[in-house]
């Protein structure tokens, strides 16, 4: 038995080095490249139908690079981050037009202030059009006391800069908000303070929609004997808030209920139309980290009332069908030990992506992180320990909205990504939407090309000979197809799924890298 099984093993892997790339998409690669020649890769801060900004890092500092859709490098300029011979830190940077706008700060230590510098620059030759210019500051005794953020609204008309001032024990969370017009004009400036304690309310995000006034986000907690008392009768201690903020006049504060369901990670998206808002995640029954179902959500774009709701539970053989035998029993044990319903744990979403027909697709993914020490005698006696952060990156979950805003289908994309100490550098997917179908990239183990649901997973080797790059396609069925994106020649390069960027014209662009260099390709489906 063990022979064969040797066979078995053996025959999986050579078909996983043997997998021919998949004929739904044509990719095409740049030049290959060096960190010492062109500099490291950053991130990607803009895309177009035919451009794609990013920044770099080389020695003597940041460069802004703009590329065209053949993966040629049309500029690659410095980015002076210097005001007063005073050196500046990079906050953000954002392409509006055919502007590229570079935002900075600065904490001048002897007046114990942090400021915030915006400079915009042409986008074409990545020209200066003008001195870096003060848009905001904050009194602070410390350098990284509070903080600054740079969001645009859906429109591009607006730009909200929030400043988090620094904190105060038991006292409300205050923030400055301003707001500015597509030229970077003034248009309102407010300071707020939260109608609640920093114990009672947890700020998750700032937005800014289409007329230009300022959602902030954030999840409400009962008071400590309300809390508990909720718990012990099994329900949600927590509602989601979104606080709107104008020009003027109150805050409006509206709770997101969902009855007694344990609503997680609620996230939303606006357009530039001021249509519904548009809200989802994963609920719970008993906890704040375990999924049994999903939620998605319409909200009215002006009184943010509910307009309409829609709950899918997922069934125990969802839940299990990718576990081995031995998990599944596992798991059930324990769900009836513990006398609660299958649930699966910590999963986030990262998308939503507005449908054409007024649908919607929700894209989530299992993710958290954890600790482990070790530590050891050293030889005159001492001890010395060492703490390794463990980043897990498992399972997308992918599911369809109809146009009438319920619940048609979920799917489930496996796959077993866990790294130490690298901050989930290599793992997560980057995501494709063109037509019907949902494309999701990703770092796999070849071997698990060719498993199916109840067979056991293998985790992910990054740079070994297993690793290859996978392409599952998701159609509008919620039919999942995974197939080997890359040539067997480019085995030895690792995508960067976190910098996979989708075009305007549908194409996506990647960064994968090899050692001390890196490639760019374009990925055109078909």
């Amino acid at each position: 038995m063990r022979t064969l099984a040797l066979i078995v093993l053996c025959f999986a892997f050579t078909a996983a080095l043997a997998q021919p790339k998949t004929d739904r998409a044509r990719l095409e690669w740049g030049a290959d490249l060096s960190e010492k020649e062109t500099g490291e890769f950053r991130y990607v801060f803009g895309q177009s139908d035919d451009h794609v900004y990013m920044v770099m890092n080389k020695k003597k500092g940041l460069l802004v690079q703009k590329m065209n859709g053949a993966l040629t490098s049309l500029y690659s300029e410095p980015l002076d981050l210097e005001i007063e011979k005073k050196e500046l830190s990079l906050e953000d940077v954002m392409v509006i037009g055919d502007r590229i706008l570079a935002f900075a700060r600065f904490y001048d230590k002897k007046a114990d202030v942090n400021k915030l510098y915006m400079r915009a620059f042409d986008e074409a030759r990545m020209s200066p059009k003008g001195p870096w210019r003060e848009l905001a500051s904050y009194a602070s005794k410390k350098e990284f006391a509070g903080g600054f953020g740079v969001t645009l609204s859906p429109n591009e008309k607006y730009l909200l800069v929030h400043i988090n001032l620094p904190y105060e024990k038991d006292q409300p969370e205050r923030f400055n908000l301003k707001v500015f017009d597509r030229e970077v004009n003034p248009t309102w400036d407010r300071e707020a303070t939260l109608p609640y304690t920093d114990k009672e309310f947890s700020i998750e995000e700032f937005r800014i929609d289409a007329t230009g006034d300022v959602l902030v986000i954030g999840v409400k907690y009962a008071e400590k004997r309300e809390a508990k008392a909720m718990k012990r009768a099994g329900k949600p201690a927590y509602d989601y808030h979104i606080l709107t903020y104008g020009a003027q006049g109150d805050v409006q504060d509206h709770a997101v209920k969902a009855g007694e369901h344990f609503l997680q990670d609620l996230t939303l998206t606006l357009d530039s139309s001021m249509t519904d808002i548009l809200c989802g995640g994963f609920w719970g029954v008993k906890g704040t980290n375990k999924v049994r179902g999903a939620f998605f959500l319409r909200l009215d774009p002006v009184t943010k009332a509910v307009k309409h709701e829609s709950y899918k539970e997922f069934s125990d053989d969802f839940i299990t069908q990718y576990m081995t035998a031995k998990e599944e029993e596992k798991a059930k044990k324990k769900a009836e030990r513990k006398d609660e319903d299958l649930e699966l744990y910590e999963y986030d979403l990262r998308d939503i992506v507005r449908r054409d027909d007024g649908g919607a697709v929700l894209v989530g993914e299992q993710y958290y992180m954890y600790t482990t020490t070790t530590c050891y005698t050293t030889q005159n006696g001492g001890q010395t320990c060492r703490t390794n952060f463990h980043y897990i990156y498992n399972d997308i979950i992918v599911i369809n909205i109809g146009p009438d805003g319920d619940i048609d289908w979920a799917a489930t994309v496996p796959k077993r990504q866990h790294t130490v100490n690298d901050g989930g550098y290599f793992s997560s997917f980057g995501l494709e939407v063109k037509g019907s179908n949902l494309y999701l990239v990703y770092n796999d183990n070849g071997k698990n090309l060719f498993l199916a649901a109840g067979d056991k997973f293998e985790r992910t080797d990054f740079q070994g000979k297993s690793s290859i790059v996978t392409l599952a396609t998701v159609n509008i069925d919620g039919h999942v197809t995974r197939e080997a994106l890359f040539d067997p020649e480019k085995r030895d390069l690792i995508l960067r799924p976190k910098s996979c960027r989708q075009l305007d014209d549908d194409r996506m662009f990647l960064y994968a890298t090899r050692k001390k260099d890196y490639k760019f390709g374009m990925v055109t489906f078909q």
